[in-house]
């Protein structure tokens, strides 16, 4: 399936993506953190994504935890 991330909030990108796989947010939070050998600190993620201060590298775990890829595609 293809998505096309375009005048979105990457909440609401994310919380659909998210909702589609049959998970939480709370639970990707999880999943990532498991991955990464790091602390589950979920207020702090949804944070990043309410001000839209997320990194890339952080979409680019979301996306992988969720069996997704980014691609980037020259428009036509």
């Amino acid at each position: 399936m293809e998505y096309k991330f375009d005048n979105i909030k990457i909440i609401d990108f994310i919380k659909t993506l998210t909702i589609y796989k049959g998970l939480s947010l709370r639970k990707l939070v999880s999943r990532i953190a498991q991955s990464k050998n790091t602390s589950d600190c979920y207020s702090n993620f949804y944070a990043k994504l309410k001000k839209e201060t997320i990194k890339f590298s952080e979409v680019v775990d979301v996306a992988e935890t969720l069996g997704y890829e980014i691609i980037f595609r020259e428009k036509v």
